[in-house]
């Protein structure tokens, strides 16, 4: 019965969109030094619905979070959105803020003729951490076919930032509430991790939500480049269109869109140096080393422990991990030994039986404003004193750690897998 309600729910939901039944609007986004406009939010929510809040309706994006047909849905209200810029004689050079779920970009079309990122597929941060794997997979391909990436839903809990490294937004959508927090050490926890982020990558801060004069003070306090919201007039069905801006925010964006291949230690290579020499103990205390750094840099960092084939863990790691999980943003251990993980709350995925990550051992940190790894291949042969050895790389080179940590979390399950 359950079934049968959530596949109406379903066909309700995917009526509702097919038939026409959800309404497109326009927000104008506009630059914080010019008050020029450069672009435009789409809103979109079910005809007659009064609420359009931050983005779509609430109820209507919960209700497709929670559809199995998420992806051709999402995909509709994206191809509905651009039908209707279209229709409306909006030029390529405006450019259109779209929320979208990375389900739905499959289908998407080449975009490499157009401007550059003249639409950006804002993906709101809490689900990113659902499934990373096929998100990142997902923001790679959108890359490669002309479209921009964002994220959308940052710092009202600072958690939200974690992901930001990974997949390297060009736009920053701020949570509204961002602008109605009254602490001023979670404004500027925030400000130091976002910061990180630009000043690495070029990339802008968008402030959504903005709705007062007092609201701009914020704005400028948090140093973003982009802003929308009420103040700037109300959302329109029939949006005009205006001249390319003189100067575009994003000119300077650059993303690393590589593939997620190989493993730590094969990435770690790339450094071209030598790697250390280590017996297990001193491997074991490097490792350890690196994820009490880990647990220091709080709920903003993804911490991914790699155990080559081991079944257990020591009870010192296990209690390290138990406390990581309490901590940091998101945490997986991998080997090729664990059915399941050996920390309950603590996610993995399946390390197979030809993965040459079986013969590693490490652990990768990433966080919005730093970052580490130590990557260890153990050798065939023992050491002169007859124990195991390991070739070991040290590092905190961002790209190093950030190509590492996505190599490493394509073996991650989904949220809700058995795994």
């Amino acid at each position: 019965m359950v079934v049968e309600a959530v596949h109406d729910q379903d066909l309700a939901l995917e009526e509702l969109v097919r038939s026409g039944g959800i309404e497109t609007y326009f927000a104008p986004v506009v630059d914080v030094y010019t008050l020029d406009k450069v672009g435009y939010q789409i809103l979109q929510a079910p005809v007659g619905d009064p609420v359009l809040g931050h983005a779509e309706s609430e109820n209507l994006r919960r209700a497709m979070y929670d559809s199995a047909l998420i992806g051709d849905i999402d995909a509709s209200l994206r191809a509905t959105a651009l039908r209707t810029a279209e229709a409306a004689g909006l030029p390529k050079s405006n450019r259109l803020f779209l929320h979208s779920e990375s389900e739905s970009f499959v289908t998407l079309e080449d975009r490499a003729g157009e401007p550059d990122r003249s639409v950006i597929l804002q993906l709101d941060a809490s689900r990113v951490s659902s499934s990373p794997a096929s998100v990142l997979r997902a923001v790679r391909q959108a890359r490669s076919m002309g479209w921009g990436v964002g994220m959308s839903s940052i710092g009202a809990d600072l958690r939200s930032t974690s992901f930001v490294p990974l997949v390297n937004p060009s736009v920053v959508g701020l949570h509204p509430d961002v602008l109605r927090i009254d602490c001023d050490s979670h404004l500027a926890e925030l400000n130091r991790l976002l910061h990180a982020h630009l000043e690495r990558t070029g990339a802008v801060i968008l402030a959504e939500g903005v709705t007062t004069e007092d609201d701009l003070d914020r704005v400028r306090a948090l140093g973003a480049r982009f802003m929308t919201g009420p103040y700037f007039g109300s959302a329109t069905k029939e949006p005009t269109p205006f001249s390319e801006p003189v100067e575009d925010g994003l000119v300077d964006h650059h993303s690393r869109n590589n593939p997620a291949l190989g493993t730590p230690y094969s990435i770690a290579q790339g450094l071209r140096r030598e790697p250390l020499v280590m017996n297990r103990e001193l491997l074991v205390a490097q490792i350890a080393a690196l994820e009490e750094r880990a647990l220091a840099s709080g709920a903003t960092t993804v911490t991914l422990g790699v155990f080559g084939e081991d079944e257990t863990v020591s009870q010192a790691t296990h209690d390290r991990y138990e406390r990581i999980r309490d901590t940091v943003g998101l945490t997986a251990m991998f080997s090729g030994g664990f059915t399941e993980s050996p920390v309950p709350g603590v996610r993995t995925g399946v390390v197979d039986a030809s993965d040459p990550m079986r013969n590693e051992h490490g652990v990768v940190v990433v966080g919005p404003d730093w970052s580490g790894l130590v990557a260890a291949s153990k050798r065939n042969d023992p050491g002169s004193d007859g124990q195991t050895v390991f070739d070991v790389f040290i590092t905190t080179e961002r790209y190093t750690c950030v190509d590492a940590a996505r190599s490493v979390l394509t073996r991650i399950a989904p949220v809700g897998s058995t795994h």
